[in-house]
């Protein structure tokens, strides 16, 4: 399985995971159409699928175009608000686009129906991959939009660290061998804010205040989502 990590957006990313005998592709959360049928060119690959984790503009505002100019072009998420959703997963639910399989993780917190997708390839030594949207980022975890804090604290202490010790992410390129969910209390800083901005596995972050110095910096938000 090939993976092509695609940004957008100043401070976001897309996903494309190749199947390298078939030609056939399938795009995670595809915010611009255009740079991700660019590059679908030329990979020289088909476009089948859309994985969405959740319905924000900056995931999921490409789907319905994408839709349109590729006929047949299925759409699958959690959130009945996804545009162009075709196919509702659940789950636990696993997907199968030939060799490539997909299972389908909820994991609420940053929005009521927000899904990771784990993705691995039958018969490759290659590591299985996380696509974990906002849930689980370079620096913490995405703002609670709706979900509680107790949502995202199971989330990132239970459904995400069960998954196998050499999943990677495709944003970090990095194995996620270290990441095991945040122990009881611990509190991480935001490096740009005052002290009093912190994580908390236990709490709301502080960050997500609308009075919240740091949700004024662009910058700041591209990289903590503060």
């Amino acid at each position: 399985m090939k993976v092509k990590v695609i940004p957008v957006l100043e401070d976001n990313y897309m996903y494309l995971l190749i199947e390298e005998r078939s030609r056939d592709a399938v795009a995670v959360d595809a915010a611009v159409p255009k740079r991700l049928l660019d590059i679908v060119r030329r990979e020289a690959v088909e476009l089948r699928a859309l994985l969405t984790t959740h319905h924000h503009w900056d995931h999921a505002r490409g789907n319905e175009e994408l839709a349109r100019l590729c006929p047949g072009l299925r759409v699958f998420g959690a959130d009945e608000r996804i545009g162009g959703l075709t196919h509702p997963v659940t789950h636990g639910q696993e997907l199968a686009f030939g060799s490539i399989r997909v299972r389908c993780l909820r994991t609420p917190g940053h929005t009521s129906g927000h899904v990771c997708y784990f993705a691995w390839e039958d018969e490759s030594p290659d590591a299985p991959a996380l696509f974990s949207g906002d849930a689980l980022l370079v620096g913490g975890c995405g703002r609670l939009c709706e979900g509680s804090a107790e949502q995202m604290l199971s989330s990132l202490t239970g459904v995400l660290p069960a998954l196998p010790r050499d999943t990677w992410s495709p944003t970090t390129r990095r194995r996620s061998r270290s990441w095991r969910g945040p122990s009881a209390g611990t509190t991480t800083t935001c490096p740009r804010c005052p002290p009093r901005c912190t994580r908390s596995s236990s709490t709301t972050p502080s960050c997500a205040s609308p009075r919240s110095p740091c949700r004024g910096s662009r910058a700041t938000r591209s990289r903590w989502r503060c």
